[in-house]
């Protein structure tokens, strides 16, 4: 039996949203573990090398500065993929 290691990154997407809030531009973020040096494709339990999903933030709104809800997220996303790995 061969173990291969896994590790912790943050990945983003679009997010789907309702008619009403087409208007803006908005993301999601999430937490997964992979295998090795995997890249997936998506976020989904699907995705090839992917092994767990950790946590989700859905439908961030996209703003112009670090205080939009996008920013703040992902500084908590990189914060505890970085927690995770060590």
């Amino acid at each position: 039996m061969t173990t291969t290691a896994t590790k912790f990154i943050v990945m983003t997407a679009a997010a789907k949203v309702s008619g009403a809030a087409k208007k803006g531009n908005y993301k999601r973020i999430a937490v997964v573990e992979v295998e090795g040096d995997a890249v997936p494709a998506m976020i989904s339990e699907r995705a090839k090398g992917l092994v767990r999903i950790v946590q989700t933030w859905e439908r961030l709104s996209v703003g112009k500065t670090d205080r939009c809800a996008f920013a703040v997220a992902m500084v908590e996303a990189k914060a505890l993929a970085e927690s995770l790995n060590a």
